[in-house]
């Protein structure tokens, strides 16, 4: 369990491609994913995190999204993204966004990024390919754990 001393740093995201809870990986090679709540620091248990995605109906039903435009996220603009629309994804969001500031030791990396900055994407790289236009549809929402340059899946949501 995370003490007050050194909370840990998190992500939420809709699984587009197989993960399983307890995989790592590098960050340079996430599976395809939609990112629901960028990174952000907390001193919470995996089991206050999942009861927070439960709270906000993320597992009620599947999220479908419609591939747009790239884009260059990143501080130093230099991570290729793929924004998408979905306007599940921008309420989820926002109820994600609620609950999750109420932690413990939260703070959000990219606070510009958070709230009316939130720009859900598709974050592109060797084992994501994706065209405009493409629709994707998830049917599982997960919690990682960013750990330097790997992010390990330490929850899991199917969405019924």
């Amino acid at each position: 369990m995370p003490s007050p001393l050194s909370p840990s740093r998190y992500c939420v995201v809709a699984l587009l491609a197989p993960m399983g809870v307890g995989d790592r990986v590098p960050r340079s090679a996430w599976p395809a994913h939609v990112t629901l709540a960028s990174n952000f620091l907390a001193d919470a248990s995996t089991a206050e995190l999942v009861e927070i995605l439960r709270s906000t109906g993320a597992a009620d039903e599947a999220m479908t999204f419609r591939l747009g435009d790239v884009a260059m996220f990143g501080s130093q603009h230099d991570i290729a993204v793929r924004l998408v629309e979905s306007a599940r994804a921008i309420h989820l969001h926002g109820l994600l966004t609620d609950r999750l500031e109420k932690l413990v030791g939260f703070a959000a990396d990219e606070p510009a990024h958070w709230r009316g900055g939130f720009r859900p994407h598709l974050t592109l790289g060797p084992a994501v390919c994706a065209v405009e236009g493409e629709m994707l549809r998830s049917t599982r929402v997960g919690i990682a754990r960013i750990d330097g340059a790997e992010a390990e899946l330490v929850a899991a949501l199917d969405i019924e």
